[in-house]
């Protein structure tokens, strides 16, 4: 159910966006933005709300204990979630704002955060539910990840994006899905994921001068070349690759206390 829900999220807003975005010209690119973000994503985002009443699925889609309060108290792990925050910061600097409207700048905030609320809500909720429920955090981690990476594959196809540059999204979203997975578990909330990644894709529209109707960063894109974001890359690329020896090592204790336990009774 949890996969179909993703199904669906990924044909509403790449496939009914791609339908949309021919009513206006190109000539309107703003129109054309808000056409392909505000009506899909509307919708989906409204199905996936009432899926979740219908299944009464309870708090565990939106809230769990933050990692660094459990034992052993992983107080490192905040250090995912700062970094994730720091590189948009940073990037907001190579933002062109005195060519940019008030306009497009609120229609992108709003297209954006709409796609962190409803992207979030069907990966790092829905999903992330649905296999935790049956497997281990190594699991949960790896699936989010990588239906995550692939779901942008549908949007970059209808854009024309070429196939060698779709590999490099999906490694790059690979990091980005599992960023956003840790800052839902160091913070406990799902609704931080969702605003670390309605941010992050802002400034990257922002930063890149994008007005048009994509539903992914034009392949043209380059990141500004900064010692600062190349610093925060790498720190974030291996505190993630420790975080998997966290997960695998968090899954082999849950195991042996379930032993224990089964022992004891």
């Amino acid at each position: 159910m949890a996969l179909a829900a993703v199904v669906i999220y990924v044909l509403l807003a790449a496939g009914l966006g791609n339908l949309l975005s021919g009513l206006v010209g190109d000539d309107q690119p703003q129109a054309q933005f808000a056409l392909v973000h505000f009506i899909p994503l509307a919708i989906a985002i409204s199905l996936l709300l009432l899926f979740l009443r219908w299944a009464s699925w309870g708090t565990d889609v939106w809230r769990e204990r933050p990692t660094p309060t459990l034992r052993p108290r992983r107080w490192w792990l905040v250090a995912i979630p700062v970094l994730a925050v720091a590189a948009p910061i940073a990037e907001l600097t190579e933002v062109p704002w005195a060519e940019t409207s008030l306009g497009l700048i609120a229609i992108i905030a709003l297209g954006t955060l709409m796609v962190g609320f409803g992207e979030e809500l069907v990966i790092r909720g829905i999903l992330l539910t649905a296999v935790r429920a049956r497997h281990g955090e190594f699991v949960t981690l790896l699936i989010t990840t990588l239906v995550f990476a692939f779901a942008h594959i549908p949007g970059s196809i209808i854009d024309g994006v070429p196939p060698a540059y779709i590999a490099f999204q999906v490694a790059g979203l690979s990091t980005i899905g599992a960023t956003y997975y840790w800052v839902r578990r160091v913070t406990g909330r799902l609704w931080a994921a969702m605003l670390v990644h309605a941010f992050t894709d802002f400034v990257l529209y922002l930063g890149a001068g994008s007005d048009t109707p994509s539903t992914s960063m034009a392949a043209d894109y380059m990141a500004p070349d900064s010692a600062f974001l190349g610093t925060v890359g790498v720190l974030l690329w291996i505190a993630l690759a420790v975080g998997v020896v966290s997960v695998i090592r968090e899954d082999r204790r849950a195991k042996r206390q379930e032993k224990n336990r089964d022992n004891v009774n």
